[in-house]
């Protein structure tokens, strides 16, 4: 088919396609290279965050490292220490010297919650420990000992995998030297084994910013190979176990180990493409690695990679809009003209159209005769085509004087649109009609009458008082409808509104939650580390002086001096409690299945050793397995059953109980003494921080250990409650769900 637009209107047409192809491509290229900058941009952000999380992990590690030697300080270059136990090595049996050495290794142990303490002498035979322990320490970490020895210094050995259990765990080395005119001596080791996944793991996997694939690795080489030091967050994995070989270059452990520093593109242990930061730490074989995966990283490129697909799209369719206008706008033009054409071959046969028409049609002279009638006007009027043509047209209507003010619309007009009149029948019938008029001209140009059609509107109207009284109920249904909507928004409106402030004020909260949080954070650093120095100080001091001028000072003297040293002692042990109490909320609970008669032998063991004068009479009754952290569950027995020995101290024949049973899916737990008891009067304050129901001078201790039970049992989902009676003892329960 051909085109009917003429030759010029073809070229006019290809311009404008021509210019909207150009268009479109500018915008498409202006648009790649804005989603690429941005892209960039997102990228240099990304690698300098990752940069900032590994300098910040790589600092916290060191942070560790320099604390944990600065907790051996307390034993390292300790004249008196070593003095007692070169005295032990030389007669074992000699009780004072044994209980100066485990009293400073436990209060060690408890107070950073190591594992275990072992003596060693310079064979490196085991000869004193406290906690879990192979008998092959010595053998194992000889090596590092050896080292400690001749640098004589504290010595941070690298993690270790304990091939009885797959235990894994990292020691700190102390050497115990005495120096004498001769020069130093060495007389034995004090090695502390640790828990990684207690002081170094949690640190290292907590990740600073929301994140869901950030991680941060701490990876060392081993061979030709690079091993995985801590556990992995997206898969379940044993530290130590996991390895690669050192030819998987896209490892960005890999490139770690192998010297490369900075930001990387790599794919991790899940074939996932990440965006890392490598940092060796100081001081070790270590390398620090953190990453993000890159479709994280891309997340927010591709909204906007969208937006600019819209804009592109949306300025393409303007365009496009108008070249079609144009288009459209040569077509409508073109076919104008030819409308006008045919209109007017139209006009010259509108007598026979006339006929052919059902409604009543006319023309009439300029003179207001009627020239030519149809069929359908012969029948509304009742009259014959002959009387009609040659008379006045308006001699038939209801209302002549208004057909005549019609008539001369028309020619004012030149059209005549829905003009109401009513034409009276022969018979005397009145029939309702709408007429439209206009104007009818030769191809001259010159008016020869006017063209008149009438519509019957007889039906019309009595639709239109139905349509109306329809209207008029709807518009009263709408009304009231209105009414009820407008009710609805504004409750609706009032909900959003209290919606919106209720947001704001949980915002404002939790920021001031985190801001708390923080401020808890930098309280506890300076608990642990800015009064426990002191507090040794004064300890150590009065030692010395009781030590050294013991002939110079009176028994009141003594008695003052011993006081202070319980005192140091008993504000350490409060520090202590609450840095851990402060610490349970932030706590990872490690849960697994928990053996509970075991958890209570291990420590009696541990209360044995620090109560060795004291006879009590335990019973371990039926103990059904747990659901739990062991660590903090060990912490809750270990309170309680410290409660039961410590408020049975003067009874003569000390009674203690321990069992539990299973009841409606939950398993309880309860230890029993026959102790001091207490008044139920003031339970509430039983719970409660620094809350205390006995005298001090009698009964030593914090007032923080059973607030310390109830929140670790809290974090379980648990709850704790206690019975008691004065002089009659009481009874300490705790409730664990089971796992589901």
């Amino acid at each position: 088919m051909k085109n009917p637009l003429p030759k010029k209107n073809k070229h006019i047409l290809f311009a404008a396609l021509t210019i909207f192809f150009s268009a479109s491509a500018f915008i498409i290229i202006r648009g790649y290279f804005i989603y690429q900058n941005q892209k960039k941009d997102i990228i240099n952000a990304a690698g300098q965050q990752l940069t900032a999380i590994a300098e910040l992990k790589v600092w916290e590690i060191n942070n560790w490292r320099n604390e944990r030697i600065g907790d051996a300080s307390v034993i390292y270059k300790n004249n008196e220490f070593a003095s007692d136990v070169m005295q032990y090595f030389s007669n074992p049996s000699s009780p004072g010297v044994k209980n100066n050495i485990l009293s400073l290794l436990s209060a060690i142990q408890k107070s950073y919650q190591y594992k275990s303490v072992l003596l060693l002498d310079t064979n490196k035979k085991i000869r004193l420990a406290l906690g879990d322990y192979h008998i092959d320490y010595g053998t194992i970490h000889s090596r590092a000992i050896n080292e400690a020895v001749e640098k004589y210094d504290i010595v941070i050995n690298d993690f270790h995998i304990n091939e009885r259990n797959s235990d894994i765990h990292l020691s700190l080395i102390i050497p115990i030297v005495i120096i004498q005119k001769s020069g130093v001596k060495h007389i034995g080791t004090v090695m502390i084994i640790m828990d990684p996944h207690m002081c170094l793991c949690p640190t290292i996997k907590l990740w600073p910013v929301p994140s869901d694939t950030g991680e941060a690795l701490l990876v060392q080489r081993e061979g030709n190979d690079v091993v995985f030091l801590n556990e992995l967050r997206h898969i379940k994995n044993m530290p130590l176990m996991m390895k690669y070989p050192l030819t998987e270059l896209s490892l960005p452990a890999v490139k770690a180990v192998l010297g490369w520093q900075g930001v990387v593109y790599g794919t991790d242990y899940r074939k996932k493409n990440v965006l890392a930061a490598v940092k060796a730490v100081p001081d070790t074989a270590w390398f620090l690695v953190a990453k993000v995966d890159t479709e994280e990283i891309y997340a927010p490129i591709a909204m906007r990679f969208w937006i600019i697909v819209f804009f592109i799209i949306i300025n393409i369719l303007v365009l496009g809009v108008i070249v079609a206008y144009i288009w459209r706008y040569q077509q409508m033009k073109y076919y104008r003209e030819q409308y006008e054409l045919e209109d007017k071959r139209v006009f010259l046969y509108a007598r026979s159209l006339i006929e052919a028409s059902l409604d009543p049609l006319v023309t009439i002279s300029p003179a207001g005769k009627i020239t030519d009638v149809n069929e359908s006007t012969e029948l509304i009027t009742g009259r014959s085509r002959k009387e009609l043509i040659g008379s006045n047209f308006s001699n038939y209507f209801t209302q002549p004087e208004k057909a005549d003010e019609g008539y001369k619309l028309m020619f004012e007009k030149g059209i005549v649109r829905d003009y109401p009149l009513s034409i009276r029948n022969a018979s005397g019938q009145v029939t309702e009609v709408l007429y439209n008029a206009s104007l009818y001209k030769n191809e001259a140009g010159e008016v020869q009458g006017i063209f008149a059609a009438a519509r019957d509107i007889t039906e019309l109207r009595r639709i239109e008082k139905e349509l109306k009284t329809a209207h008029n109920e709807l518009e009263l249904r709408v009304k009231e409808r209105t009414n009820e909507l407008q009710r609805a928004n504004e409750a609706l409106q009032s909900e959003i509104t209290e919606r919106k402030e209720v947001e704001k004020l949980i915002e404002l909260r939790t920021r001031l939650l985190e801001v708390t949080n923080k401020e808890l954070e930098s309280f506890s650093y300076s608990v642990s580390h800015d009064l426990r120095a002191p507090l040794r100080a004064i300890d150590g001091y009065t030692r010395m002086i009781l030590r050294d001028q013991i002939d110079k000072l009176t028994d009141d003297a003594k008695r003052k001096f011993d006081l202070i040293r319980s005192n140091t002692q008993i504000m350490g042990k409060l520090i202590d409690d609450l840095l851990t109490l402060s610490r349970l909320g932030r706590l990872e609970l490690n849960m697994s299945t928990l053996d509970m008669e075991s958890l209570v032998n291990d420590i009696w063991m541990e209360l044995q050793i620090i109560n060795p004068d004291r006879k009590i009479n335990l019973k371990i009754k039926n103990i059904p397995p747990g659901w739990g952290d062991r660590t903090l569950i060990k912490q809750v027995y270990s309170n309680l059953l410290s409660n039961a020995v410590k408020y049975t101290k003067f009874i003569d024949q000390a009674y203690v109980e321990t069992g539990g049973c299973t009841e409606d899916g939950e398993n309880i737990y309860y230890v029993k003494d026959n102790g001091v008891g207490f008044d139920m009067e003031y339970y509430d304050k039983l719970y409660g921080v620094f809350q205390r129901l006995h005298s001090a001078d009698d009964y030593e201790g914090t007032g923080v250990g059973l607030a310390i039970v109830q929140r670790i049992i809290h974090r379980h989902s648990g709850r704790v409650w206690a019975n008691g009676k004065i002089d009659k003892g009481a009874t300490f329960y705790f409730m664990l769900p089971q796992k589901d």
